[in-house]
């Protein structure tokens, strides 16, 4: 056996101190935990190596009887034999191992094993610190006995205060249990409280809803019975309306007080329909009076108040009719007299226009009397031209004619500019009253059309036969076709506008007035036409200048397309007149006995109907203008052969005959140099006289212009045409090749014809140019 080492100074350890190192107070038992902590641990420690002493002790007792048995006390098989009977009841075998690998990893035994110290010494060393350690603890509490008992007696100080403490926790929490139930209770009565004043809040607003719609003030009952009918009265009015309204919508409810109130609403809306009537007849009847403006009053008076016939057509039916009737009757008869004395002072400013015997081809010298033209012909409107009678249809936005105003300026006026201010007068007025009457007889769910209708066309129904009359009147007796078709259109301007403001009770009136006019048109253009067939027989004309037919039909035409710019409703009568009319000017061109003064007639004719036709702009002007020109173009073709027939006939013969001959092989060339002699000879004076020609017979400077320029570019043509044949013969003959022929300046020409013996030299094509040229300029402006 070895001699033990030292104990060892373990982790955890603690020297045993006395009584005079513990702290005072409640410190010792916290540092009297710790250290018992450590003596459990070395306890632990002590009982692992009492085990392992044991099993020392088992190994030497078994190498001393079994020398050769060198097994190591710490292997598994020196485990299984060195367990005794004791460790084997109460630990199974399994467990051995167990243990010992568990003591081999105790701080303690490692720190043991490691230094090579005897465990059996060890252990016995670790038991006696253990007893040392044990007593120490106990001297410890017995020191710190009166700690003990200060902190026990704390203690149950600290227990006592907290069961008083858990006593009133309890005592509260039985007063938050019955506040609980206490405000559960208060919760539920609020909810059936709202509900409550919800229902009565709906109840009170129902009462007050029915309280209000029935109750009948003694200020409301003052105020419609005494009260005079202004703005107060209306807002009573209105009142009164809302009561009778709210008594009929809750009349089958069985409800008391509407029965009370019932007879008192009864008899205020008898005697506010009785104060209703009167106030509005007065007013109704007012618009009798002299120069009262009807418009002022209905929307000064009776727009004001349109709530008092709102309620007479929706609580006495028939006081709301009679005052439509007496309505309906006085402005019949208001609109009636101004119409008729409007249309009477209309009347007395038309000017005087044509009679039957102003047609196309009438005489107007025929009808003079024996001193010459009367005043009344001077003062005639021109039932041809249109002139500055369409301002009426183009300016639009001209007033009404003012019948005082024009009596003292002494104008007088056609009729299409009295047709076009009565007739705007009227569609003023009807569609004023029109809109005031949908606005004012209509009730509140919709407006009555059918009888706004009725009651527009009573009112309304005289006037239109005045104006209607006094358009059948005056196209029963008129013979202007340009007045009459300046009301047609006027009347299609007035029916857009009217269809523009929507106002759908004058179409009828604008058809009639169509009807009334549009046949009495036709029937005029018709007599002009008749008066066109009748003229071919009867009218010589005087002279070759332009005759008056001719002014009046193009003004006329001029004036139907100025007046056809959207429709095209006069273009196959004026197709009918154009084609009379042609045919008179051709028979009237036969009355010459030279040719030449018959197309100089229709060329002036032709001319000035052009002339006329030039300043219309319309669409249908194409198939007038291009039946003239082509007539014109015509004639003036005509005409400049027979200009140049007594100057250059001899030569315009000789061409002629050459080109009917075949050529100018069959041709002498002494004929060539009579007719080139003849034309030497008088050509510059036949360009004065053609000039002089011209001058005399066509005034017009662009016409005659474009006549000389057709018959001095013929001369030009005729005269090209002969140094044409000229040269082809020279040049058959051998006095020209082909190179010299053609050369247009005469000089290859003059020097053959000499060398042929001829007398004179052939006028060059150049000169004659240069010599036309002179008199192409006469005739421009």
């Amino acid at each position: 056996m070895e001699t033990p080492e030292p104990p060892l100074d373990l982790p955890g350890t603690t020297t045993a101190t006395g009584p005079a190192d513990m702290p005072e107070g409640l410190a010792t038992p916290i540092q009297g935990g710790s250290l018992a902590r450590r003596t459990s641990q070395k306890r632990q420690s002590l009982t692992g190596l009492k085990f392992l002493n044991e099993l020392l002790d088992d190994h030497d007792h078994d190498h001393d009887s079994d020398p050769t048995n060198v097994t190591s006390p710490l292997s598994p098989k020196a485990e299984q034999e060195a367990v005794p009977l004791s460790f084997q009841d109460d630990l199974a075998f399994e467990q051995v191992g167990d243990r010992i690998s568990e003591f081999q990893e105790d701080e303690f035994v490692k720190q043991a094993l490691a230094k090579g110290m005897d465990l059996r010494e060890y252990a016995h060393h670790i038991e006696s610190e253990l007893d040392i350690v044990g007593q120490d603890h106990e001297d410890d509490y017995v020191h710190q006995s009166q700690a003990f008992v200060d902190l026990h007696g704390q203690i149950k100080s600290c227990d006592e205060i907290l069961e008083t403490m858990e006593n009133l926790l309890s005592i509260f929490q039985t007063d938050l249990g019955n506040i609980s139930t206490e405000i559960q209770t208060l919760q539920t009565k609020s909810v059936s409280m709202s509900i409550q004043l919800k229902n009565r809040m709906a109840v009170e607003n129902h009462l007050n809803e029915l309280l209000e719609g029935i109750l009948v003030t003694p200020q409301l009952i003052r105020k419609i019975y005494d009260g005079e009918v202004d703005d107060t009265w209306l807002a009573a009015l209105g009142d009164l309306n809302s009561k009778m309204y709210h008594a009929k919508a809750r009349q089958g409810r069985h409800i008391r007080a509407l029965k009370e109130v019932g007879p008192e609403l009864e008899r205020l809306r008898i005697k506010t329909v009785e104060k209703i009537r009167e106030f509005l007849l007065v007013k109704i009847k007012s618009f009798r009076i002299p120069n009262t403006n009807v418009q002022i009053m209905q929307h000064s008076v009776l727009l004001k108040y349109k709530e008092l016939n709102q309620f007479v057509m929706e609580r006495h039916s028939e006081v709301a009719t009679e005052i439509r009737q007496t309505y309906a009757n006085t402005l019949r008869w208001y609109f009636s007299n101004q119409f008729e004395n409007y249309a009477t002072g209309l009347e007395k400013l038309q000017s005087v226009v044509g009679d039957k015997h102003e047609m196309l081809c009438t005489d107007e010298n025929a009808r003079k009397g024996l001193f010459g033209t009367t005043k009344a012909l001077h003062q005639k409107t021109n039932v041809f031209a249109v002139g500055s009678r369409l301002d009426t249809l183009k300016n639009q936005d001209a007033g009404l004619i003012l019948i005082h105003v024009a009596n003292e300026k002494n104008l007088k006026y056609p009729y299409e500019a009295l047709f076009r201010s009565f007739n705007l007068a009227l569609i003023d007025n009807a569609s004023s009253e029109y809109l005031f009457l949908v606005e004012y007889f209509s009730k509140r769910s919709q407006p009555d059309i059918d009888g706004i209708q009725a009651v527009f066309s009573q009112i309304f129904e005289p006037t239109l036969k005045l104006g209607l009359a006094n358009v059948k009147e005056y196209a029963d007796s008129s013979f202007d076709a340009i007045g009459i078709l300046l009301c047609l259109r006027i009347n299609h301007q007035l029916a857009k506008e009217l269809e523009r403001r929507r106002i759908p009770m004058l179409d009828k009136y604008g058809d009639a007035i169509h009807m009334a006019l549009w046949p009495r048109f036709q029937i005029i253009v018709d007599m002009h036409i008749e008066s066109v067939r009748k003229a071919k027989t009867k009218i010589k004309p005087k002279n070759v200048h332009p005759h008056w037919i001719a002014r009046r039909y193009g003004e006329f035409a001029s004036s139907l397309l100025m007046l056809n710019d959207e429709q095209t409703d006069v273009m196959p009568r004026l197709a009918l007149l154009r084609l009379e009319t042609s045919s008179l000017f051709e028979i009237m061109s036969k009355t010459f006995s030279d040719t030449k003064s018959r197309l100089i007639f229709l060329i002036n004719t032709y001319d000035l109907v052009l002339t006329l036709l030039a300043d219309v702009r319309t669409s249908g002007v194409e198939a007038e203008t291009d039946h003239w020109k082509q007539a014109l173009h015509q004639s003036i073709a005509l005409f400049v052969e027979e200009e140049l027939k007594p100057y250059f006939g001899e030569l315009i013969s000789f061409i002629r005959m050459v080109e009917i001959a075949g050529g100018v092989s069959k041709v002498q060339l002494d004929h060539f140099e009579r007719a080139s002699y003849g034309f030497s000879n008088t050509w510059r004076q036949s360009l004065l006289s053609i000039n002089t020609s011209v001058i005399q017979h066509f005034s017009s400077f662009k016409n005659g212009t474009l006549v000389l320029h057709q018959v001095l570019g013929q001369l030009i043509v005729y005269y090209t045409r002969f140094h044409s044949l000229l040269d082809e013969k020279l040049q058959e003959l051998g006095g020209l090749s082909a190179g010299q022929a053609g050369g247009g300046n005469g000089q290859n020409t003059a020097m053959a014809t000499t060398t042929r013996g001829w007398s004179h030299q052939p006028v060059g094509i150049q000169t004659v140019m240069v010599e036309v040229k002179k008199f192409r300029s006469n005739f421009l402006p």
